[in-house]
């Protein structure tokens, strides 16, 4: 490329003899090729004589570039090539109407586009054109310019009637669409320099792919003949493009913004995610549908007040919603424990937190100080709080080590709960494990007491498994995340019967943990409204980490051993006080 004239001569001739209204050569024609090396033909004498004898060829030319003179003497006109600067995306999307004369060649006497010039010359634009800052016409035709331009609308098109080696062979496959037709030819070459992106994203031709090539890179793109050629189909067809005005983009983004933005608050957040994914895809379905009538309508603006203002409405009812939950939170978290907090926060109203209710498989576990009461009585005020204090923190830090739920504190007496309210299948076994550790921190704590001149102190421990009612209970000042049923009544029978440092447990949680823990049944023992026929109790004596693992008994002998000792020194200081 470029090709020899004679190649051109030959295909203009070809086409004349089909006799189009008119021929546009989209092909500046600025160099000459001299003889022909084969038979010595002048080539450039061929294509001179070609373009006169066919007396319809339209020439174009740039402001850089100019049809030679021999040729552009014999053309019917030249006019500018008028394709409109591409944009960033390379697509080349109008059409200049009117080209200024400083910006043409000489040879464009009109100062027009070549596609007009070539409608002219074919005789369907008659009347001399005029243009305004928004608008151009000629006769009827009344044209809407954006930026200067008239933007093309590009058609869907099957590709070539015939490309140039079928031209140049006399073998173009359609003739009727050559005959009394305009003819545009154009180069489809990477060297031509005349390729930009698609416009629009219509289905490629595969006119000059291989049939073995499911697709070609040439026909991802558009050329300078395509682009001619819809300009003149725009024109001939009144198929003008319009363009949405600003004003009317501002208009409609503040109206969507509103609307868009209070719905979304009202709704709920899935709905609001919803509604706005279903706005976002109606509007794009009326932008398309417009362009398809040749009105292009905002595709940025619009969308983006939609999504803007549907993320600040959920944005801010997250803020409002977040800090409710909060409130929900500092308030209830004096009763319940924060994990049980945050779940009653995520619920609406009062009414809901008081009225729900679930009946569910839960484990229980009491303990409580052997003696307390007794011994409180002859105890400063001072010295019960400090003991029940130390207690209580110790112990129920290894409650929430074994995810425990704090049911509640009665004087010297903790409540605790596993499966509620979140699931935990091994419910039972953490119950265990967390007994494991309460008697195992006994040496610890008679320590901690004693070295603070308070008394030793021991408890039991009572456990056990099966259906109860769980949820909050209480009045609109004060709820309670609680359990109800004879699973809990039972489980606190356990721990009133178990000695000092012994954990006491039912058959629902042996059976669970069976594999786990080594017991001894007491058959022997009862518990008010109980019987040794319907009710069993085991004794733990020992648990494991897993199946076949070695067994560990549990610590109650160590347990009541530092009992023991602290008992007898605080005995001791107490008499020699």
């Amino acid at each position: 490329y470029p090709f020899n004239n004679g190649y051109h001569a030959k295909v203009i001739n070809y086409l004349a003899s089909l006799r189009p209204n008119v021929i546009l050569f989209d092909i500046v024609l600025d160099h000459i090729t001299g003889k022909d090396i084969e038979t010595g033909t002048d080539t450039d004498a061929l294509l001179t004589n070609a373009i006169g004898k066919a007396g319809n060829v339209v020439l174009v030319c740039t402001a850089e570039t100019a049809p030679r003179p021999e040729f552009s003497t014999v053309a019917a006109a030249v006019g500018d090539r008028g394709l409109g600067v591409p944009d960033q995306a390379n697509a080349v999307r109008g059409m200049v109407l009117r080209v200024d004369p400083k910006a043409t060649c000489p040879e464009n006497e009109s100062d027009e586009p070549a596609f007009l010039i070539a409608l002219r010359i074919a005789g369907t634009i008659l009347s001399p054109l005029t243009t305004h800052d928004s608008m151009a016409g000629f006769g009827s035709h009344q044209i809407p310019l954006v930026n200067g331009q008239m933007l093309v609308n590009s058609t869907r098109g099957a590709g070539a009637a015939c490309a140039y080696v079928d031209a140049f062979n006399a073998s173009c496959p359609r003739p009727d669409l050559i005959t009394d037709h305009i003819v545009v030819v154009g180069a489809k070459l990477i060297d031509a320099g005349d390729i930009y992106s698609q416009a629009v994203a219509f289905p490629h031709d595969a006119s000059f792919c291989p049939q073995f090539r499911r697709s070609c890179m040439l026909d991802t793109q558009n050329y300078g003949y395509r682009i001619e050629g819809d300009a003149m189909s725009t024109v001939l067809d009144d198929r003008y493009v319009r363009v949405q005005p600003m004003v009317s983009i501002q208009l409609a983004v503040l109206v969507v913004a509103a609307i868009v933005g209070l719905i979304v608050y009202l709704l709920s957040f899935r709905a609001g995610m919803l509604l706005t994914a279903a706005l976002l895809v109606t509007y794009y379905a009326g932008v398309y549908v417009l362009g398809q009538a040749g009105y292009l309508a905002d595709p940025l603006y619009a969308p983006m007040a939609i999504v803007l203002a549907a993320s600040f409405s959920l944005g801010a009812r997250y803020v409002l919603e977040e800090r409710e939950r909060r409130k929900v939170e500092r308030i209830f978290g004096h009763y319940i424990d924060p994990r049980v907090a945050k779940q009653l926060a995520a619920t609406r109203s009062v009414d809901e937190l008081i009225s729900r209710g679930e009946r569910r498989e839960l484990t229980v576990l009491f303990m409580d100080i052997r003696g307390f009461t007794a011994m409180s009585e002859s105890m400063r005020a001072d010295d019960v709080m400090a003991v029940i204090q130390d207690y209580l923190d110790e112990m129920s830090k290894l409650v929430l080590k074994w995810d425990g739920l704090i049911d509640k504190y009665v004087g010297d007496e903790i409540m605790a709960l596993w499966n509620a309210p979140l699931p935990q299948p091994n419910h039972a076994l953490l119950a265990i494990r967390c007994a494991y550790d309460l008697v195992s921190a006994a040496p610890a704590l008679q320590a901690k007491l004693a070295a603070r001149g308070l008394p030793p102190i021991g408890w039991g421990i009572g456990i056990n498994s099966g259906t109860a009612v769980v949820g909050n209970m209480g009045s609109q000042d004060r709820l309670q995340y609680t359990a109800l049923g004879d699973t809990v009544n039972t489980a606190a029978r356990f721990c009133g019967a178990a000695p000092a440092f012994d954990v006491l447990v039912g058959w629902p949680t042996y059976q669970d943990c069976a594999d786990y823990i080594a017991v001894d049944e007491l058959p022997g023992l009862q518990l008010k409204g109980k019987t040794a026929e319907t009710f069993r109790i085991f004794r733990v004596t020992a648990i494991r980490e897993e199946k076949g693992s070695p067994w560990v008994p549990m610590p109650t002998d160590a347990a009541m051993t530092a009992y023991t000792a602290k008992r007898q020194l605080y005995t001791t200081q107490s008499v020699f006080a």
